[in-house]
């Protein structure tokens, strides 16, 4: 099956079609999607913070995760699917837009090097209590904030380029 006609199936669904008939459930969708970035955003930003050094040297690093990890799980379970919610209706027409495309292109490598950064730290426990971190951690850290940052620019600027 073509990947045009993949999206714009999705785009008949009967769930599709309610979401895009409702001017309140897409809104509430929408207010739902930023809420759950602002928490998954945010609670992530702490970490990379303190990776860089910039916040929170006090703090063990496995502290840190383990203290911000409960709102960075509300926050993706949040976006996730609200996100799906706000694609669906129009995913037969924005499949194509570049800036999904590089948002969604953004999202896959943030995801990497998230598990860069868990595979480095889980190898080096020394880290969690290091005021300074090595490179390999400064590098995820701002990694991180760069590609966070790409993806939040690009959410925002999809309605622009339908």
């Amino acid at each position: 099956m073509p990947v045009g006609v993949f999206f714009e199936e999705l785009a008949a669904l009967p769930l599709s079609q309610i979401i895009g008939e409702s001017l309140n459930l897409f809104n509430a969708l929408d207010v739902i999607h930023v809420v759950g970035v602002l928490l998954l955003a945010g609670s992530i930003a702490v970490v990379d913070l303190r990776l860089l050094g910039f916040a929170f040297p006090e703090v063990g690093l496995d502290t840190l995760q383990k203290q911000v990890l409960p709102i960075t799980v509300v926050g993706a379970l949040l976006t996730i699917p609200s996100g799906i919610g706000l694609f669906l209706p129009q995913a037969g027409r924005i499949w194509e837009n570049p800036v999904l495309q590089a948002k969604a292109g953004l999202l896959i490598l943030a995801a990497l090097n998230i598990g860069y950064w868990h595979y480095n730290f889980s190898r080096h426990a020394q880290w969690s209590s290091a005021p300074a971190l090595p490179w390999q951690a400064r590098f995820a850290g701002a990694s991180s904030l760069l590609l966070w940052t790409g993806t939040l620019i690009a959410g925002r600027l999809i309605a622009f380029y339908i």
